[in-house]
């Protein structure tokens, strides 16, 4: 996924398409936004994801990523485990087996725990509706909501009440005006369960947007090594001064500002 476009790029460092063309953006930005997603072990968008792991011995393991978002998956020693048996932690990427789980521990053996999951840091939005029934599990569910507005194809949401099941899916259709269908529920849900939409994390589209930007400043400054700096008309000479040193000082300004940006999101723990 694209998480910023050339207007916005262009819209943080001031940089229009006569220096820079918009083909060169694009390449910039496709460079760009898999390395600074990297820096945080996480993707920012649901990602689909299969993890063949050591068992442990205990009821509780961790998935290599996270936010663990749903356990679409998962098999045991060689026995499929329905994934309703599990209590997940969202933030640490912790699956724990539930007392209604066929196998009581993840068996202590060399890559005996299949799992797939979906996995992404991600937020609530302001679109959000609530169910107008119960829903069970299953795929390609319609889920009667008390408003579609804001909902479209595509669109990643979140699931939860307080019966204590919470799971994402993404939406693969909008029936009529009252309903969408969801690809995969894995626990049912009591009615009046809230259904959010999801949305990248602003702070990681403006550090994006501000990485793409000192990628284009550098590009800037290394081109600058033409630019003439003076001229000498006979004894008369003027000199323009080095070209690059407001984009020094733009580059210092963007670099703070990344640097914040870092700070506050905090790469996500690896499980190694």
């Amino acid at each position: 996924m694209t998480y910023v476009t050339k207007a916005t790029v262009r819209r943080t460092v001031g940089i229009d398409s006569t220096a820079i063309s918009d083909d060169d953006v694009d390449d910039i930005i496709a460079e760009c936004e898999p390395q600074v997603e990297r820096v945080f072990n996480t993707s920012f968008t649901p990602k689909q994801r299969i993890d063949i792991m050591n068992g442990n011995g205990t009821n509780r393991i961790f998935v290599d990523k996270n936010p663990l978002l749903q356990v679409r998956a998962l098999e045991i020693d060689g026995t499929t485990e329905d994934p309703a048996n599990l209590h997940i932690s969202k933030e640490s990427g912790k699956m724990e087996l539930s007392t209604s789980a066929t196998t009581s521990t993840f068996i202590a053996k060399s890559k005996s725990v299949v799992v797939k999951y979906i996995y992404g840091w991600l937020e609530e939005s302001t679109t959000s509706s609530t169910t107008s029934a119960a829903e069970v599990a299953g795929t390609d569910v319609s889920v009667a909501l008390a408003s579609i507005t804001g909902f479209a194809d595509d669109d990643w949401v979140e699931i939860y009440g307080m019966d204590g099941y919470r799971e994402v899916a993404q939406i693969n259709g909008t029936p009529g005006s009252s309903a969408v269908v969801l690809d995969q529920l894995i626990y049912t849900h009591e009615s009046g369960s809230t259904v959010v939409k999801l949305q990248v994390n602003p702070v990681f589209t403006k550090l994006m947007n501000i990485s793409c930007g000192l990628a284009m400043v550098a590009r800037i400054v290394g081109e600058s090594y033409k630019d003439i700096v003076g001229y000498n008309i006979g004894e008369f000479r003027v000199q323009k001064g080095e070209p690059y040193t407001q984009w020094r000082e733009t580059a210092l300004q963007l670099q703070r500002e990344r640097d914040r940006l870092i700070a506050m999101l905090k790469p996500r723990p690896c499980v190694v």
